[in-house]
């Protein structure tokens, strides 16, 4: 009698036609906060924000170790409504120079790089990132790169290019970086101190900014699990 080879031939069938199956979910599980996304001041899904820089450091200066930033969205008329970023401090190095050009008048400009330390936030359940949960975490790290123009050696403007990143209490495997550009609205010298600005985080003087042109992406890494293989086939067909 003819004897039939069919379990070695379903088998391979069975192998070759089962492709590996991967399921994807949140890393923090199914319907976990926050959600993935981009938002941006340019389509209207993020507001502009308002920054304080206290002068906490010694002498009280601009750059100084220890000088701390408070961060809230602005939206024309209500501060802190979206999100409030606070406590990054300037580290030991303080606003490192990283390239000039000012000529023997005083005309020119002085760019700097300056590195912050902790820091933690808030962002309103009840924007598209969450689910009405509101959503906390600490700061990972904060850069901030500013040009100084000088007029006959007077600092007559800033302007800055502001780095964020942070993870969430919800989900520390979810993370939010954050670009903005700023321009800074008071020296904490000249004139009167405008209202409508976040509260120093020490004393009663620093700078002011405006924020704009603002970036935010929260990336969740997705999770894979392999959930066939050849042996778990094999046992199968026993």
């Amino acid at each position: 009698m003819k004897r039939l080879y069919t379990f070695p031939v379903i088998v391979l069938a069975l192998v070759l036609a089962a492709p590996t199956v991967v399921s994807a979910q949140h890393p923090c599980g199914e319907g976990a906060v926050p959600y993935e996304g981009f938002w941006t001041t340019t389509d209207g899904s993020l507001t502009g924000g308002r920054i304080s820089e206290a002068w906490c450091g010694t002498p009280q200066q601009p750059g100084v170790p220890g000088n701390t930033l408070y961060v809230e969205s602005w939206d024309g008329a209500t501060l802190g409504l979206l999100y409030v970023f606070a406590g990054m401090a300037i580290d030991g190095d303080g606003a490192v120079e990283t390239g000039s050009s000012v000529n023997a008048s005083g005309f020119g400009w002085i760019d700097y790089m300056t590195n912050y330390e902790g820091g933690s936030f808030w962002m309103s359940g009840g924007h598209t990132w969450s689910d009405g949960t509101d959503l906390t975490g600490t700061v990972t790290s904060c850069a901030v790169g500013a040009r100084v123009t000088l007029v006959n050696w007077i600092p007559v403007g800033v302007v800055s290019n502001i780095t964020l990143t942070a993870v969430f209490d919800q989900c520390q495997e979810c993370t939010i970086h954050v670009v903005a550009n700023s321009t800074r609205i008071w020296d904490g010298v000249t004139g009167t101190m405008p209202t409508g600005f976040p509260p120093f985080a020490c004393g009663t003087t620093g700078e002011l900014h405006d924020m704009c042109c603002l970036q935010a992406t929260i990336t969740c890494p997705i999770v894979g699990t392999e959930e066939s293989s050849w042996g778990e086939i094999k046992e199968l067909h026993r």
